[in-house]
């Protein structure tokens, strides 16, 4: 039994443990170990770490001009952060790797459909896009996700520019065509709470 407040928050095999006391935390981490060790399995090293995350850890580091640590969960980012209002946020914005990954599996799709119709080519784009819009659409992720949306749309202009050895299609010109538009991230932002 624990003093202070615990939450556990997992996802398959990877899981959060929030502690509001430091020594609860400890105690969970040994005790955890132990219990693995038992069935012969380990925590992975590069996961596991004990770090001060919250409302209070924000304005203890302010002082000292420090920056809370954040850390990777599902894909996202979390961040201590701040709302609308000015109050604590916990911020929740696409990892890198995450982007990355979005952003090479666009790149193999256009190159193995490089010689598609090029209305086909942006439906199957509008759809990966919505996807990644669907799961990442948070209010904080907005810029982040208007970034992919413009990389995205780089690539494909890249893509169209190699199938072609006579015609030239400048930025410009894409720009001005209906089957070039790409979805933006706007009607699918959720606030964070």
């Amino acid at each position: 039994m624990v003093p202070g407040e615990v939450y556990l928050t997992r996802f398959a095999d990877d899981f959060v443990v929030n502690f509001q006391y430091r020594r609860d935390a400890e105690g969970f981490e040994k005790g955890l170990r132990k219990r693995f060790g038992k069935f012969g399995l380990e925590l992975a090293e590069e996961k596991t770490r004990l770090m001060r995350f919250g409302r209070f850890v924000r304005t203890d580091l302010e002082k000292t001009g420090e920056k809370p640590e954040t850390f990777d969960f599902l894909g996202f980012k979390h961040v201590c952060g701040v709302d609308r209002g000015g109050k604590f946020a916990l911020v929740r914005i696409p990892c890198v790797k995450s982007c990355r990954k979005f952003l090479a599996k666009t790149k193999d799709w256009l190159k193995r459909h490089m010689h598609w119709k090029r209305r086909d080519q942006q439906r199957q784009l509008t759809s990966m896009l919505r996807g990644f819009y669907q799961y990442f659409g948070l209010h904080h992720c907005k810029p982040k996700l208007d970034a992919i949306r413009r990389a995205v749309a780089r690539q494909w202009s890249l893509t169209l520019r190699r199938r072609s050895q006579r015609h030239r299609m400048y930025w410009s010109y894409l720009k001005s065509r209906s089957w070039f538009e790409l979805p933006y991230a706007v009607s699918t932002c959720h606030a964070t709470v």
